[in-house]
């Protein structure tokens, strides 16, 4: 595009990456997406080498921050993850074609303020998009887990838990030690069952198991974790160097329309959604614009129209 600023990597360099889906269509539907996403981002990402200082994932755009040392490892880095959890989702909700723009948005930052800024700007996204109060409460931006190893469940008891959950744990334990990624059958064949609260310490145990964040880097620029946090909550950051879609910026609404969709109206889950014929999937969209109080663009990005 005429105007545009090129976007390059550079050889030893903190970088911010971005990519936003497909016309804009949502890509989180559930915990399940989330944790898949996170699963092969970092087997991937240690495949590879790449030290990731942050990640951020929203509805419907994803943001990393990476120290890039070899610009080749790092392009095959995000072209893999990409790729794979694709083919994961696509099947999962019976889709086809990309899931995410194509190039990637990505921006070298070169001096110390610059990281901090995008640093501040990916962690404070959930906060931006209304998703939470404070840096440290959005789930995944990761952040709160550079302080704590259950941060939005129990503290969990392996040996005093019920077998089901002890069974899934197994299986996620089993799945990083073999250095896979997470699959959606294997997830959903152990966690359909689990109440609330299990999945919740669920979510936690899995995120601890496969995290490979340099909390310790990105902190560096702060001092603490402690300074990291005020200052991240007293400054969201900006981010020049990359054209973002910022519509929609409460996305708080999907959430509303999701449970709308599969607990007012029993569809029970959005992979029955996304599978039901186009026409039916438009009366449904007319519904919720008239029920949920939701634009016709956000409708159309919930229902992939």
């Amino acid at each position: 595009m005429k105007g545009r600023k090129k976007l390059i990597v550079r050889a030893n360099a903190v970088h911010h990456v971005y990519q936003n889906t497909r016309n804009g269509y949502l890509i989180f539907y559930s915990v399940k997406d989330y944790l898949i996403l996170f699963s092969v981002i970092t087997i991937i990402a240690r495949r590879y080498g790449i030290q990731i200082l942050g990640i951020s994932m929203m509805p419907d755009h994803i943001h990393l921050i990476v120290y890039v040392r070899d610009p080749e490892r790092f392009r095959a880095f995000v072209r893999d993850y990409t790729s794979i959890f694709t083919k994961l989702y696509n099947r999962h909700y019976g889709l086809t074609g990309p899931l995410f723009n194509t190039p990637f948005g990505r921006a070298p930052k070169l001096i110390h303020k610059k990281v901090r800024s995008a640093i501040a700007y990916v962690y404070n996204n959930p906060v931006e998009g209304h998703l939470a109060l404070k840096v440290e409460d959005g789930q995944w931006n990761f952040l709160a887990y550079a302080n704590a190893k259950h941060p939005f469940s129990e503290k969990l008891r392996i040996d005093k838990a019920r077998w089901a959950l002890r069974k899934a744990l197994y299986t996620v334990k089993a799945c990083r030690k073999g250095r896979r990624w997470l699959d959606y059958t294997e997830i959903e064949k152990v966690t359909d069952h689990l109440p609330p609260r299990e999945l919740r310490q669920f979510t936690d145990y899995t995120i601890r198991k496969y995290n490979c964040i340099d909390y310790d880097a990105a902190i560096s620029y702060y001092g603490s974790y402690e300074e990291m946090v005020t200052a991240l909550n007293a400054n969201t950051g900006s981010e020049y160097d990359l054209t973002e879609d910022t519509y929609a910026k409460d996305y708080r609404i999907y959430k509303t329309m999701i449970l709308a969709l599969c607990y007012g109206i029993k569809m029970e889950t959005m992979e029955k959604v996304l599978r039901i014929p186009r026409p039916d999937r438009y009366r449904l969209k007319r519904s919720l614009i008239r029920n949920k109080s939701a634009t016709d663009l956000e409708v159309a990005k919930l229902l992939r129209l």
